[in-house]
């Protein structure tokens, strides 16, 4: 694929987005990125992953995550030194959002989640994506993939990621997760299905490569 595209997907917890998003990359013939860039995080910045793992997706930059006390190199080879032997959750997450802008302007690519929307708002080549489904159709997708047999176990799980992912999102930028002036094309896989929502998807992938 000659032009360059770079999707953000961002994504209600058991809207079928993260599925959605490999399917795009593999059918466009591009990167997928989603925990595979904690464990690039950490190789670049020389900080174990426990510490982005942790981290990763969690709101409140004041935290502090584990004695650290040797510091780390990130990139463009800064050192990141930490006060009181602490990581603190903005070093993280000024780290990974460096390696989020080195991939995306490398490589075309989907990025998933990590406010990847926020930190390429500049790139004319992104395009952002969120998506969203009713709670019935989400609880019913979160039982099926995670094995879990009752609702009300699946509901509280669905909630509390959604919780921790709007924290984190409205936390580091100064947007407002899911909103739909946050990002290009906001989509509802309940109204739409799942299959046609990445068909929607894709050609507005298409539209925007065809439109340069």
């Amino acid at each position: 694929m000659g032009k360059r595209i770079v999707v953000t997907l961002g994504r209600q917890f058991g809207s079928g987005g993260r599925t959605i998003g490999k399917r795009l990359a593999e059918e466009l013939g591009i990167e997928f990125y989603d925990k595979e860039l904690i464990k690039i995080a950490a190789k670049e910045s020389g900080i174990a992953d426990s510490f982005f793992e942790k981290a990763d997706e969690r709101g409140g930059a004041k935290a502090m995550f584990g004695a650290f006390s040797l510091g780390g190199v990130g990139m463009g080879g800064t050192m990141f030194f930490q006060s009181n032997d602490y990581l603190s959750g903005e070093s993280l997450f000024k780290i990974q959002s460096d390696v989020i802008r080195k991939i995306a302007a490398e490589k075309s690519c989907v990025i998933v989640g990590r406010c990847a929307d926020y930190i390429l708002r500049g790139d004319p080549d992104c395009i952002k994506i969120f998506v969203c489904g009713e709670e019935r159709d989400r609880i019913r997708r979160i039982m099926k993939y995670a094995g879990i047999t009752k609702v009300g176990e699946a509901r509280a799980q669905m909630q509390k990621a959604d919780r921790t992912r709007a924290d984190y999102y409205n936390y580091y930028t100064d947007k407002v997760w899911g909103a739909s002036d946050s990002y290009d094309l906001c989509i509802n896989s309940s109204r739409f299905g799942e299959e046609e929502c990445y068909q929607i998807i894709k050609q507005a992938c298409l539209a925007k490569m065809n439109k340069k």
